[in-house]
């Protein structure tokens, strides 16, 4: 898809605390040099983050032992006045990258850099990991952030000498890197003749065969000019917890529930005769099916991977379905007011799609690897030829929704004070970034919020939704879609819904 120009990049930024001691503007050198010296131990712990790719555009790319990294090409600092808008820049910087291409891939350099936003005295610092997902997943990306904090934490005071770092340069070990395996390579994803056949059929069925009204057919596929939409609200802690405690009692996740949502929303701003049906997709995490990692894997288990081990999970909301949750919208329901709130009639229909798709979920869970997707890549002979006939094609999913889960900031949880206001607009998520307070007395690292996007990617959903949580500081949820593809006025109606339905909940808890 990359090398097509159907995606860009995906991006994971996260707001840190600042020990008191690295906070004072006098203190750059030695913020700095703590910041390299944590990517440096991160870069050593994952494999993956030391290579580059070999013959890119080949049908057969590989991965390439590097010497050395230059690390002023995977850290960049960004320093901001103190009359800047500081989320402001956090927020036109996370959208610029999105679609910032890579150095070119015969380079041979790792796909992947840090962007540290940084201002004045702040006692907080985002750093936005931007990558090429063939280098890993989103769940890889947790990791990193993760490991990172855990880096800061454990680096000795002022000890910021590493062996093979001279000045930006890292040599790397001659030794080759133990990366991590694919599951193809690990385990056997059986495929029963029916799924396969079903999967050969739709692959190569001719367009006048296709009489699937659940597909997106009202969003055609273009592929140019490629730019990315993105959108992105917050979710405060106390307001999350709410709608877990109401997921629970309603025998789904988050994850259920934003299907569910997506469901009322699009098929309130699509007109029957355009959509009667729909289909969407959930991104799931193959990391649980992994063996136990190597005695000598760095990473030390399986779950902490830095690689990639996604999959898909579709699911098929039928034109009766979508016909009984039209019957239920508000005939005057505008675009705002009240009049866009959930009835109660919606309440039940909504947590009933959401149950469904949980037991969805699960029944894929407990299929392990049986008819996976992955398994039937073993097929594919030539991925360009693949994506290039996949642009030519009916587009299939409405929505998308990829959700990594809970990220450990670290620190003491009980004392950290909220780091994200009350649910904000869809425009700009805002935060007092100041409220963000550094652990043990201001000596430890922590990480108080984060957000998670992907760039538009051509040919896969109409809109994408990628959440992720901070454990004690909130949720962020956002959106992205392709511009030349879906309206302006569409995705950002979606995500206002969205929101406004989340705070209801949250109130109703």
């Amino acid at each position: 898809m990359y090398l097509l120009d159907q995606y860009r990049g995906t991006a994971l930024s996260c707001r840190y605390a600042v020990p008191q001691r690295l906070a004072p503007a006098e203190s750059r050198t030695q913020l700095e040099e703590a910041v390299k010296v944590a990517v440096v131990d991160t870069i050593m712990r994952h494999p993956m983050l030391q290579v580059g790719m070999m013959d890119a555009t080949s049908k057969t790319p590989s991965w390439i032992q590097l010497q050395s990294l230059d690390l002023t090409q995977h850290i960049k600092w960004l320093y901001i006045g103190e009359q800047d808008d500081f989320e402001q820049t956090v927020q036109e910087t996370f959208r610029i990258q999105l679609d910032d291409r890579f150095p070119d891939l015969s380079i041979k350099q790792p796909g992947w850099k840090i962007t540290v936003i940084r201002q004045g005295d702040a006692p907080i610092m985002e750093v936005l990991l931007t990558w090429n997902h063939p280098q890993f997943d989103g769940a890889g990306a947790k990791v990193f952030h993760e490991d990172f904090l855990e880096m800061l934490n454990h680096a000795e005071n002022g000890a910021y000498e590493r062996t093979g770092l001279d000045g930006d340069i890292l040599s790397l070990p001659q030794a080759p890197p133990l990366l991590p395996t694919p599951i193809e390579s690990l385990k056997s994803l059986p495929l029963d003749l029916r799924y396969l056949a079903k999967a050969f059929w739709e692959e190569t069925r001719p367009h006048f065969l296709n009489r699937d009204v659940s597909q997106a057919a009202w969003c055609p596929i273009r592929s140019f000019p490629y730019q990315t939409q993105f959108r992105a609200f917050f979710v405060d802690n106390a307001s999350l917890l709410a709608i877990i405690a109401l997921c629970r009692q309603n025998k789904t996740t988050i994850t259920g529930l934003l299907n569910g949502l997506a469901l009322i929303t699009f098929s309130s701003h699509l007109d029957s005769t355009v959509a009667p049906a729909f289909q969407s997709s959930t991104i799931m995490d193959h990391r649980r099916n992994l063996p136990p990692a190597l005695p000598d894997a760095p990473w030390a288990r399986s779950e902490r991977a830095v690689g990639n081990y996604v999959t898909q999970l579709p699911h098929r909301f039928d034109t009766e379905l979508v016909a009984r949750i039209r019957s239920k919208l508000p005939a005057d329901a505008g675009e705002g007011g009240r009049s866009r709130d959930l009835s109660a009639e919606l309440c039940r229909e909504l947590w009933a799609i959401a149950a469904q798709n949980r037991r969805e979920i699960e029944r894929k869970l407990d299929a392990g690897l049986r008819n996976d997707l992955v398994g039937v890549f073993k097929y594919v002979t030539d991925w360009r030829q693949t994506m290039r006939a996949m642009a030519k094609k009916t587009r299939q999913f409405a929505w998308l929704v990829t959700n990594i889960g809970v990220l450990d900031g670290g620190g003491n949880m009980s004392t950290r004070r909220n780091t994200a206001a009350a649910t904000t607009t869809t425009r700009s998520p805002t935060t007092g970034g100041g409220d963000i307070k550094s652990d043990d007395d201001g000596q430890r690292w922590s990480i108080g919020r984060a957000q998670f996007g992907l760039s538009a990617e051509i040919p896969a959903a109409a809109i994408e939704f990628a959440a992720v949580s901070v454990a004690g500081g909130g949720m962020c949820v956002s959106a992205n879609w392709p511009d030349c593809a879906v309206d302006v006025v569409l995705g950002e109606r979606i995500m206002a819904d969205l929101e406004r339905w989340l705070v209801q909940l949250a109130s109703q808890s």
